[in-house]
């Protein structure tokens, strides 16, 4: 790696602008301590992180020589310390998955308080290929078989601040022979041979294999990723189109299509908006493989009957009314989504007033002469008012029946008509029912009212209420 070639690359590969701060992630090894070197040479405004994890013996002096070499270049440095085995145990991660999240959590938190454009880690050639190698035994598409970028947005760790990898071409031979030319004294992680972890057995074990099949392995995996990285862009671009078109809704915990239109997508594009549904939802989830996707795909089926399906980890799959999937985590209580109260809580309503459910979910009340516009989303009820008193808004209660309108009185079970609408499970046990005096239920809020309590010809004050969400404020 020649510096001119260096820097040409920073600014033309990676986007990085010579006048603004860089944080760079050193941990002392080869790679690190080669591109910190070259970052130098290259007069970045450059600052470093060192992230010890506390679980070799070498760490502390590893910390050590960082600092010292920072200091002999004036470069700032900053040192985080961390009991990673701990973190590992409370997260029930691996050590490797620990680390790494705690790595790049403390790099991006630096790279803010700075102000800093870019945070930069010396990922090498040979890192990609054992990247591309690791995703592809665990059976992934395309978005793993590309591997890792020279620049990229993790969303997980910033949104607007890049994570940039400027050796990502460059072998490792490459790397050692600079540190040798440049009199660089990196440290060398001894754990880096212990063939317990995956990434290590392919380094060892299986790329070295593949070699005897072909020398250029390496390389060839890197062309792989360039090509499918450009076929990837398009796909990209495709799919954020077809997102568009089948969302209904999303939030921070939920992604809510429109099961005909998902339908209607070719296979590709309808298995990349699922992956992308599901990583927005839990962005940490990295075991999404293909069988998974599959799953999600035949969850879709018309012939499938099943209305609820875990898929993996926390993520579940929901049909919400027939048409509409819904993708979300199990335990999350949907108030953006559906009109939910705390569960035995009454409310009195008063005619002359709104009634506030909680969640931004509000019931408007006013009296009328004449029946309005009649609505068929379910978010109005038109009752007769002569036929009203003590209202009050509850929840489910054990062998609740309802006389939906247009069955002219013939009562069901509640639970019954929930699946008859195709209202989930999920969302049944807080659901809003406002009810008479009597305990009758007059209005499953927010989708039908009770055919006993319907305006007739002989009506002579009508209650018209509203289910409204107002916006959350930022």
């Amino acid at each position: 790696m020649q510096l001119t070639q260096f820097s040409n690359l920073l600014v033309q590969n990676c986007q990085v602008d010579p006048q603004k701060p860089v944080v760079a992630g050193v941990s002392g090894g080869p790679d690190s301590l080669c591109m910190l070197d070259l970052l130098i040479k290259s007069k970045m405004m450059v600052f470093v992180l060192h992230v010890n994890h506390q679980l070799r013996n070498e760490s502390d002096d590893e910390s050590r020589m960082v600092e010292e070499f920072c200091a002999a270049h004036n470069v700032p440095c900053l040192i985080k310390t961390a009991d990673i085995k701990t973190l590992a145990a409370k997260k029930k991660n691996s050590i490797e998955e620990a680390s790494r999240v705690f790595r790049y959590t403390v790099l991006f938190d630096y790279a803010r308080e700075i102000n800093a454009q870019a945070v930069l880690v010396a990922h090498n050639a040979n890192d990609q290929a054992e990247t591309i190698m690791m995703h592809l035994l665990r059976g992934v598409g395309l978005s793993g078989l590309k591997g890792m970028q020279m620049r990229s947005i993790q969303s997980l760790w910033s949104n607007s601040i890049p994570l940039v990898r400027p050796l990502l071409k460059t072998s490792r031979g490459e790397i050692l022979a600079y540190c040798e030319e440049n009199n660089l004294s990196p440290a060398y992680d001894q754990s880096n041979h212990d063939t317990k972890y995956l990434r290590n057995r392919i380094r060892l074990e299986l790329l070295p294999e593949l070699m005897t099949y072909n020398p250029r392995i390496t390389e060839h995996l890197a062309s792989m990723s360039d090509i499918i990285t450009v076929d990837q862009s398009f796909l990209d671009l495709e799919s954020s189109i077809a997102w568009q078109t089948c969302l209904v809704k999303d939030g921070i915990n939920f992604v809510l299509f429109n099961i005909p239109l998902l339908s209607d997508l070719h296979p590709a594009l309808l298995r990349r908006v699922l992956r992308k549904a599901i990583n927005q939802i839990e962005p940490e989830l990295r075991d999404l493989d293909f069988a998974s996707t599959e799953r999600a795909v035949s969850f879709l089926d018309p012939e499938n009957r099943v209305n609820h399906m875990h898929l993996l980890s926390t993520i579940e799959l929901v049909k919400n009314h027939h048409t509409e999937l819904l993708i979300c985590k199990q335990k999350d209580i949907l108030t953006e989504l559906w009109p939910q109260i705390e569960l035995l809580k009454s409310f009195a309503l008063d005619c002359k007033n709104e009634l506030e459910l909680g969640c931004n979910w509000t019931i408007t009340c006013e009296e009328s002469g004449q029946a309005p516009i009649f609505r068929k989303d379910g978010l109005s009820a038109v009752l007769d008012a002569e036929l009203l008193y003590g209202m009050y808004v509850n929840t489910y209660i054990q062998g609740d029946r309802f006389e939906p309108y247009g069955l002219k009185g013939k009562s069901i079970k509640l639970g019954d008509y929930w699946t008859n609408i195709g209202l989930p499970e999920k969302a049944r046990q807080n659901w809003p029912l406002l009810r008479n005096g009597n305990g009758d239920i007059i209005w499953v809020v927010g989708t039908q009212i009770s055919d006993r309590y319907k305006i007739t010809a002989a009506t002579k004050r009508i209650l018209i209420l509203n289910l409204i969400q107002t916006p959350k404020e930022n």
